[in-house]
């Protein structure tokens, strides 16, 4: 217990309102070392300290933070600067060789990454520590990846020009019809577009043996099937209970009432998991809405069905459902040919170490390519099917070192 109280002494010059004689510790029943921290006088609690076997902090939540409004709001930099001086103050010597690694700025707090790099300079992810700050500086997070670490290096190894012809090889769009939204993008105009989206269907890295990885598709993530309607019917075969099809029944009548003509304008999302469905007192059947086949991204309609009255209890629309897209559709879209080779010919394959885990949980780094965009920095995510400009996502909320 002395240990816990002298990891929070260190923590507390960056928490606010709060003295160490009015805190008391106690142990929780969810994990071996995890303690909580509240006040003696109610039993407030104020934050929850995980250590390892060997008494290192793993993690450390400040409570308090979750309902705190800080007044005043620091720079990506001056708080890049107060997260080195926490890390000296806490950690000393342990983290002497942790260097600099990002600050995001999101919505209330910053995450500030402090990382390991390799001999030839490259960061170690998650090798470090991770550190969240509400925006006037005080504490609200800390997570620590400090200990041993494997680097694995492959024996033999592909150039980047292969790596980046592997890459093009398996790139794949689909052509949708999106808005270019401002708070994402650089040059966004809040105005849709035809455009190329590659974000699903570009690898993410390029091993060392010339093997691609593509996250998404490693963990099963796909863009959604659909099913066609047809007038005030569903074309497919839908399941065979009875409930499903009163509900669906119900739903797609709700859905022609708002919209005459649905059918050339919505498809019915098919139920990605039916296990989790069933839980449910209500159906829910989502129709995203697409213009002559394309699909309009993150428009559409939700309508939840009682699964015994078979009544629709909620129909929601997105605010750009209702908008007539065909004028998107009436020129001709560039190939995506010629869409893949703009996409891939301004980037480069950069060489990354990326991080896994082995038996025991022992971290694993191993070396990979991953692509490298230019400036103004940011992934490109999309290009115009019209105007081929690119997407470039805003990275200004970064501050790299």
């Amino acid at each position: 217990m002395d240990s816990i109280m002298i990891w929070f002494e260190k923590l507390l010059p960056y928490l606010d309102g709060v003295k160490i004689e009015d805190i008391e510790t106690g142990k929780t029943d969810c994990s071996k070392g995890l303690w909580t921290l509240q006040r003696k006088d109610g039993g407030e609690p104020v934050g929850e300290l995980h250590l390892d076997s060997k008494g290192g902090i793993r993690y450390f939540i400040n409570h308090q933070a979750e309902g705190r409004t800080p007044v005043v709001s620091l720079s990506p930099v001056a708080i890049r600067d107060r997260a080195g001086q926490f890390i000296a103050d806490v950690f000393g010597m342990e983290a002497a060789e942790l260097q600099f690694s990002s600050v995001v700025d999101l919505e209330h707090v910053y995450t500030v990454d402090f990382v390991r790099a390799d001999e030839d300079g490259l960061e170690l992810p998650n090798s470090g520590l991770s550190i969240a700050f509400q925006k006037d500086g005080v504490l609200s997070e800390v997570v620590s990846y400090l200990g041993p670490l494997v680097l694995i290096d492959e024996e033999k190894s592909i150039s980047s020009e292969a790596a980046l012809d592997l890459y093009m090889a398996n790139l794949t769009a689909e052509l949708k019809i999106s808005k270019y939204d401002s708070d994402l993008y650089v040059d966004g105009d809040d105005q849709f577009h035809l455009i190329y989206d590659f974000l699903t269907g570009s690898p993410d890295e390029v091993k060392m043996d010339g093997t691609v990885i593509s996250l998404a598709e490693d963990l099963g993530i796909y863009p959604p099937d659909h099913e066609p309607l047809g007038k005030e019917t569903l074309k497919a075969e839908s399941r065979p209970d009875t409930s499903y099809r009163i509900a669906l029944d119900s739903a797609i009548k709700m859905l022609f009432r708002k919209f005459p003509g649905a059918e050339q304008r919505f498809l019915l999302r098919k139920e990605q998991s039916e296990s989790q469905a069933e839980e449910r007192n209500v159906f829910t059947f989502i129709f995203d809405r697409h213009q002559y086949g394309v699909q309009v991204e993150d428009e559409g309609v939700e309508i939840d069905v009682d699964r015994k009255t078979g009544t629709v209890v909620r129909f929601d629309m997105s605010e750009a459902t209702a908008i007539d897209f065909s004028p998107l559709l009436r020129e001709r879209p560039f190939s995506l040919r010629t869409v893949k080779a703009l996409f891939v010919s301004d980037i480069t394959m950069r060489p990354v170490r990326t991080r896994n885990e082995a038996a025991g949980g022992v971290p694993v780094y191993e070396l990979v390519y991953i692509p490298d965009f230019p400036e103004p920095g940011g992934h490109v995510h999309a290009i115009d099917a019209h105007s081929l400009e690119k997407w470039t996502v805003d990275t200004g909320s970064l501050l790299e070192g």
